[in-house]
C-alpha cells in the first residue's frame, strides 16, 4: 500500500526540481555575462598599456633623432626602415603640378588642409612627399583651394621622416582620384604615387618649421610619441571596471542570495 506522505513530497520534489533550474539558470548567465565583460576589461586595459610602452619607445626615438645630425635621402630606393623616425635632408626641386591638399585637418580648432609637395631628388627620378604644413580652407567655400607660394629653384627640406601615416575615417573606401583632383580625404604613398606617376621613396617627410621659407604654412606638428598618460589612464579605466564587475557579482551572487535565503 502507498504511503500517502512519500507521494506528497515526491510531488513536492518533481514541483520544485523546474524552479530550481530555472534558480541555477538564473545564477549563470549573470555569471557568464560578468565573466565576459571582466576578461573584455582586462583585455583592453592590458591592449592600453602595451600601446603606452609603444608610445615611450616611439618616444625615446624621437628624443634620440631630435639630438642626432640629419641623413640625406638618397635618390636610390631604400627600405622605409632604415629612415623611418629619423631626421633627414632631402635636395632636389618641388614638383608643384602634383601638390594635394589633404582635406578635414584642424589646426587649433579651424578647419584647413595639409599641404603634401613631392621633391624630386637632385637630377633623379625619385622623389619624396613632403607633407609640408598646415593652411587653413575658405570658410565660404571649403572646395576653393588655398593659394601655396612654391620656389621654383633648388630647395633643401629638413624634417622628420615617417613610414606610417595617419588616416582619418572614411565612410566608404575612395578610389584613384583624377587626374585634378587635389583634395584628398587621405593619402598614402603608394596610391600618390600611382596617381603622379611619380616613383617614391617609401616614406613622408614632415617639414620643419626651421629653415621653412615664409610661406604662410603652420608646421606646429603634433609628436607622434604624445599620450602615453592617456593611454595609461584608459588602461585604468578599463582595469577599473573589471574590479568593480567582480565586487559587484560576488555582492549579488552571494551576500545578497544569503540574505534572501536567511529571509525564507
Amino acid at each position: 500500500m502507498t504511503n500517502p506522505d512519500s507521494t506528497s513530497r515526491d510531488k513536492a520534489r518533481r514541483a520544485q526540481a523546474p524552479a530550481g533550474r530555472m534558480r541555477r539558470r538564473g545564477r549563470l548567465v549573470p555569471a557568464l555575462a560578468a565573466l565576459a565583460l571582466v576578461a573584455t576589461a582586462i583585455s583592453l586595459g592590458q591592449w592600453q598599456l602595451r600601446r603606452a610602452d609603444e608610445k615611450r619607445v616611439l618616444q625615446a626615438r624621437i628624443d634620440a633623432a631630435a639630438t642626432a645630425a640629419p641623413v640625406s635621402v638618397p635618390s636610390s630606393p631604400v627600405q622605409a626602415s632604415s629612415l623611418d623616425g629619423r631626421r633627414v635632408v632631402v635636395e632636389g626641386r618641388w614638383d608643384a603640378k602634383h601638390t594635394v591638399f589633404v582635406d578635414n585637418r584642424t589646426y587649433k580648432g579651424v578647419a584647413g588642409f595639409h599641404v603634401a609637395t613631392p621633391v624630386r631628388i637632385g637630377d633623379s627620378q625619385m622623389h619624396v612627399l613632403v607633407l609640408r604644413g598646415w593652411v587653413a580652407s575658405d570658410r565660404g567655400d571649403r572646395l576653393r583651394l588655398p593659394v601655396v607660394p612654391t620656389p621654383a629653384g633648388a630647395v633643401r627640406v629638413e624634417g622628420m621622416a615617417q613610414a606610417d601615416i595617419a588616416q582619418v575615417l572614411e565612410l566608404k573606401a575612395s578610389g584613384l582620384p583624377g587626374p585634378r583632383e587635389r583634395i584628398w580625404q587621405n593619402i598614402d604613398l603608394p596610391r600618390f604615387a600611382r596617381w603622379s606617376g611619380v616613383t617614391l621613396q617609401p616614406v613622408l617627410v614632415r617639414q620643419d618649421a626651421r629653415g621653412a621659407p615664409d610661406d604662410g604654412l603652420v608646421r606646429d606638428w603634433p609628436v607622434p610619441g604624445a599620450g602615453v598618460d592617456k593611454h595609461v589612464g584608459y588602461a585604468f579605466q578599463w582595469f577599473t571596471l573589471a574590479a568593480a564587475t567582480v565586487a559587484l557579482w560576488i555582492y549579488f551572487g552571494f551576500f545578497r542570495r544569503s540574505e534572501r535565503d536567511t529571509d525564507r
